[in-house]
């Protein structure tokens, strides 16, 4: 009995002594700040303001003069019109709407319009910039830049391509 008095008392008596002390200082604090290396990519994209489409009103032209800011801020929309098959690249590096289209709403077909005539516009006044800093013929640059624009399309967007007769024929791309 003794034995565990004595237990008893060292347990009390350190128990005591502990919750009397303070805990110790844990500085988290560091000297240098933390650095962290990231890499990252930040696409922006820059559309003007868009009245309501099912009013039938369609998108303003943007109001910058660089066709390039232009056909970035349409950007979003052109692929959108390739994904659902409304719009393919033509052999003179222009878009072309598709029969797709047709069975679109008409403010929906009228929107798809615009945007492509816009964007033929803009492609066109690039082309020619091309061909006048470089020396060369505008078909010879709408031939490149079509041949680009068929290497860029996603598998299943409508494509012109030449025939072994030197014909010009619709596919939708494979693979």
């Amino acid at each position: 009995m003794e034995k565990t008095l004595r237990q008893s008392l060292t347990f009390f008596a350190t128990l005591a002594l502990l919750s009397g002390c303070a805990a110790p200082t844990v500085n988290l604090a560091t000297s240098d700040p933390i650095k962290v290396d990231i890499a990252m990519r930040l696409d922006v994209y820059q559309y003007g303001q868009k009245t309501d489409q099912a009013a039938g009103a369609a998108a303003p032209a943007s109001t910058t003069t660089d066709p390039k800011i232009r056909r970035d801020n349409r950007m979003a929309d052109i692929q959108d019109f390739k994904n659902n098959r409304l719009i393919g690249e033509g052999k003179d590096g222009l878009l072309v709407i598709q029969e797709a289209a047709t069975e679109e709403t008409p403010d929906r077909r009228d929107y798809v319009r615009i945007a492509v005539v816009e964007e033929n516009a803009d492609r066109m006044a690039q082309m020619k910039a091309d061909a006048e800093k470089d020396k060369v013929s505008l078909p010879e640059v709408q031939s490149r830049t079509a041949e680009l624009w068929r290497n860029r399309s996603f598998k299943n967007e409508w494509i012109e391509v030449p025939t072994a007769k030197g014909e010009w024929k619709w596919i939708q791309k494979e693979g």
